[in-house]
């Protein structure tokens, strides 16, 4: 699919050069062109304008996705997805902040959560209008982050994820694609990019052990949907908590 585009366009310049008669006049002073063939002009004007319209069709459109996590995550993960949005081109792409939004009892978004300062750090700090965000408010682990925001990029037609998260997350990211790829949830031409932030030693280890983790998770379980319903969340609470513990006794 991405070379139909290419060979329609090579199709529409033979068709044109074959439809045409190109005379040189006076010691090349002028040219005489006249066309000779009309059926191939047509077919090489629909040519031509097919594959315009199938370029225009199928460029990527692109989105910056914020998984939310910790504290100190979140304000690296915003200012490296940031710091790319500000050096994109127009058109800018989308921003995805990523994770579960705590809500009142009114259904309103609590003020003092990460997600709701996120929110209010794009919009008063970078200056992000709400058309500007796409919002996934309901996932609560990376796998979750994956196919919810996945399920909203499909709606703007968006192919290409950059996530601003750190090594071993992304390596996570990339292997709930693949398994994405597998099983047809998404096409083959959709792309998932990192925009690294740092890592520390603790969190390269907890890192290494959820992608153990999330390996046999989605395996054992056969597919992602299956996969999402065996939530893992006490397993990586006690890893955090189990790696806290050790650097506060070191």
């Amino acid at each position: 699919m991405k070379k139909l585009p290419l060979v329609l366009l090579f199709a529409g310049f033979i068709f044109l050069f074959l439809s045409v008669d190109v005379t040189l006049t006076g010691a090349v002073i002028g040219t005489d062109i006249k066309i000779t063939n009309s059926l191939f002009f047509v077919f090489g004007l629909t040519f031509f304008m097919a594959s315009l319209i199938l370029f225009v069709a199928n460029k990527s459109l692109e989105s910056l996705v914020i998984p939310t996590g910790t504290l100190e995550a979140d304000e690296k993960r915003v200012e490296t997805a940031m710091r790319s949005y500000s050096h994109t081109k127009e058109p800018k792409p989308y921003v995805l902040v990523s994770g579960e939004i705590h809500r009142d009892e009114r259904g309103r978004p609590k003020p003092d959560t990460q997600q709701y300062s996120i929110y209010k750090e794009l919009r008063e700090h970078y200056g992000l209008k709400p058309s500007d965000f796409i919002i996934e408010g309901k996932s609560r682990d990376t796998l979750e982050n994956f196919l919810y925001s996945i399920k909203k990029l499909k709606r703007k037609k968006v192919n290409h994820m950059k996530i601003a998260t750190n090594p071993t997350q992304y390596w996570r990211f990339k292997l709930f694609e693949r398994e994405a790829k597998r099983e047809g949830l998404v096409d083959d031409s959709f792309e998932v990019e990192p925009l690294y932030t740092s890592e520390s030693p603790k969190e390269f280890v907890y890192g290494v052990l959820a992608y153990v983790k999330d390996y046999v998770r989605v395996k054992s379980a056969g597919s992602l949907e299956r996969a999402e319903k065996q939530r893992t969340g006490s397993f990586g609470s006690f890893l955090k908590n189990m790696l806290s513990n050790s650097e506060e006794k070191v």
